[in-house]
């Protein structure tokens, strides 16, 4: 009797998830958080990425999307200069009403330091076959085992099928465009303890979640800030002694460590950076809590 007890217990327990954990940690305690991209147009953004597969979920107050693996947001981008009309004194007596313009839009990813996002589908056919329902083709004709297409606001997305997936999408890597392969490898697996690996040309930086994989160019090459992917995001445990780590080594930080606002619960805390070819990345703790 006691041990078919602590069998149903077993079994309860494992039933239950690990408090809302997508992914795991590395060695480092460095995982990916979230992808945050920018537009004008929040409606497209939603009607592309639930085609796509995401699902609702919740930030505080915020409703944002998820892929199994990753968190899409999205930022408006008349909200960053807080878009809209003059809201301040009142115009002269007799004088024409005026508005501000309309903002202008990122832009795109192409030409930014991160390209492209990539997803795995278990159906490349099923998923392009949603996503023409919504009003999206391919970029260009697709093959057996992959396609290009682009997202609302300019984001390109690559889907590669993976028939042995567990789910119907799930995050897989990003392209990023450097000066200096080797270098950007060893950048990312000094501060976020990125496993390298080669695969033929190409260097890979495994973080769990969404990999990078590095394009080297002698071309310039945009930041990410004020482009569709405006910044990626990764989830560190105990951030406050990261982000001081990369204070005195003379990382570039944009937004110094702080506690999170309540509006965007369960985050406790974060904080912005720029690595040293271009792309913005905040620095989350909290992101493995949503469910």
């Amino acid at each position: 009797m006691r041990r078919s007890v602590s069998i149903l217990v077993m079994l309860c327990v494992a039933a239950v998830p690990a408090m809302a954990q997508t992914r795991p940690f590395n060695a480092a305690g460095v995982t990916t958080g979230h992808e945050h991209l920018a537009g004008t147009d929040a409606a497209a953004h939603n009607a592309f990425w639930t085609a796509l597969g995401a699902v609702p979920a919740q930030l505080g107050t915020n409703q944002i999307l998820k892929i199994p693996g990753v968190f899409i947001m999205f930022q408006n981008a008349g909200a960053r200069g807080g878009g809209g009309g003059v809201r301040g004194a009142a115009a002269p007596a007799g004088a024409p009403a005026t508005t501000a313009p309309p903002p202008a839009a990122p832009g795109p990813s192409e030409g930014s330091s991160v390209e492209h996002l990539a997803f795995k589908v278990k159906s490349l056919k099923d998923t392009l076959a949603k996503l023409d329902a919504a009003g999206t083709k391919p970029t260009a004709a697709p093959t057996a085992a992959q396609a290009f297409v682009l997202a609302p606001n300019g984001v390109k997305v690559q889907l590669v099928e993976d028939t042995a997936l567990a789910t119907p999408i799930a995050s897989y890597e990003m392209l990023m465009k450097v000066s200096s392969a080797a270098d950007a490898a060893a950048w990312y697996e000094k501060w976020f303890g990125a496993r390298i690996v080669k695969q033929g040309q190409f260097t890979v930086a495994e973080i769990p979640g969404m990999n990078i994989r590095f394009i080297e160019t002698k071309e310039p090459v945009a930041g990410t800030q004020g482009r569709a992917i405006n910044h990626i995001g990764l989830e560190v445990k105990n951030l406050e002694a990261l982000m001081k780590k990369m204070t005195d080594a003379g990382v570039m930080v944009n937004r110094p460590y702080a506690a999170a606002p309540a509006t965007i619960a369960p985050l406790k805390s974060l904080g912005f950076i720029t690595d040293p070819w271009g792309t913005y990345i905040e620095l989350n703790e909290g992101f493995s809590e949503i469910p």
